[in-house]
């Protein structure tokens, strides 16, 4: 399970984000039209609402101080196909991780 799980996640930081460029959102609303509405767990909706507002809204904002624009673009692009709420923590983790806030 912990494999498929990793599996996912994988092909997901590695396979959307090149899709995802030539759409990429231009402002905040742009942002949750895009991707918000289509997220498949209610917690990767609540995260990727997050990284939105981080990105287009408020990037000094509070919430926002441990991402890096690297790690948001990564969030946008990835959280949203999560089925389960752990898996678009995986994500938000990945993410964090893989471009960390300086």
């Amino acid at each position: 399970m912990i494999r498929l799980f990793s599996a996912v996640i994988l092909m997901l930081l590695t396979a959307l984000p090149a899709a995802a460029q030539s759409f990429a959102p231009k402002s905040y609303p742009d942002c949750v039209m895009l991707y918000v509405k289509k997220a498949a767990s209610q917690d990767g909706g609540m995260i990727m609402r997050r990284a939105c507002k981080c990105r287009y809204q408020d990037p000094k904002g509070p919430d926002c101080k441990d991402y890096s624009q690297a790690a948001l673009d990564c969030i946008i692009s990835n959280a949203g196909a999560a089925e389960r709420d752990e898996q678009a923590w995986g994500v938000e983790r990945a993410c964090r991780t893989k471009f960390p806030a300086k």
